[in-house]
């Protein structure tokens, strides 16, 4: 459970539809906004759930993650409306896109995800399509502890003392602007939630921040010692926010030698912590199995109906 703070704050709301305030005073500052009631999905969760696990079945093109689908826009475009400030945003010209750049979820009432924040430096669009989820999020001017070289923090419990913090509700409808580097644990409160994200990178540089400072000299240390790398670090660098090189570029190019390597010793230094951690690791290991277990399984019974049929 997170320790709360008076010092929580109310997170601004707006219309999906108004787009000029939306890119002035949120996109370019990188700041959180929530849309409410933005779109609407037919049916119950059950019934919203079933369809996406059919199309996800028999889809070739969809990619399974540790807890959710990477698919096409395509695949949910007769399930939902797209806000229109997710479609203004999804510009080839101003962000780095993938192919799949929608990541569908399923979670159970009860599932927590552990504290972190997002690689790739994706910013992420996040619709409450069916069910209820709690959230908190960090700013990462403000951030929490991580474990070296990682984006998990360290403990599951933290203080929220002297951070920029919101807490809030995602209801049913609703949708959630995460800019990168934003530290968040959700909590499923709803009995079956079905969220849809849109993930891109902007070509923009990040916001100045301790931990977008943090990415950037991680991201610069991996491209230098890439030939030292396993096939799974390489793979994700040939491949990052998917642009590859280019993305990268815009990441680190005002990274020098001495930032890397003071990186380095920051990282090094807080690597004993990582004792302390262990029942946080022991907790998201068993989070990460339940989740995986209800993914496989939803789509285990879709492709078995399918079959049938």
């Amino acid at each position: 459970m997170t320790t709360s703070t008076p010092a929580s704050r109310e997170i601004p709301s707006l219309d999906a539809n108004d787009a000029e305030t939306f890119f002035r005073d949120y996109y370019a500052t990188e700041q959180p906004v929530i849309f409410r009631g933005v779109t609407h999905a037919d049916g119950g969760a059950e019934e919203v759930c079933r369809a996406l696990c059919d199309k996800i079945a028999v889809d070739a093109s969809v990619t399974e993650r540790l807890l959710w689908y990477d698919v096409r826009q395509e695949m949910i475009d007769d399930v939902c409306t797209t806000p229109p400030v997710v479609t203004e945003s999804m510009n080839p010209d101003t962000a780095f896109l993938r192919d799949n750049c929608v990541r569908v979820w399923f979670n159970s009432g009860g599932h927590t995800t552990p504290w972190h924040y997002d690689g790739h430096s994706l910013h992420v669009f996040n619709l409450q399509l069916k069910g209820k989820k709690r959230w908190t999020i960090v700013a990462p001017e403000t951030p929490l502890p991580n474990m070296p070289f990682s984006k998990t923090c360290l403990f599951e419990e933290n203080s929220l003392k002297g951070k920029r913090v919101y807490e809030f509700d995602l209801c049913e409808g609703d949708m959630v602007f995460l800019p990168r580097y934003w530290f968040h644990h959700v909590h499923s409160v709803g009995e079956l939630n079905v969220n849809v994200n849109w993930v891109l990178m902007p070509k923009q540089q990040p916001a100045a921040t301790k931990i977008a400072a943090r990415e950037s000299e991680i991201l610069w240390l991996l491209d230098k010692t890439r030939f030292a790398m396993p096939s799974g670090v390489k793979w994700m660098l040939d491949n990052f926010a998917g642009a590859g090189e280019p993305a990268l570029k815009t990441l680190t190019k005002d990274v020098s030698v001495g930032r890397g390597m003071s990186r380095v010793l920051k990282e090094v230094i807080r690597s004993p912590m990582v004792i302390l951690a262990i029942p946080t690791l022991i907790r998201k290991a068993r989070t990460v199995m339940k989740g995986k277990k209800i993914l496989s399984g939803l789509l285990q019974t879709s492709q078995a109906a399918q079959k049938a049929a």
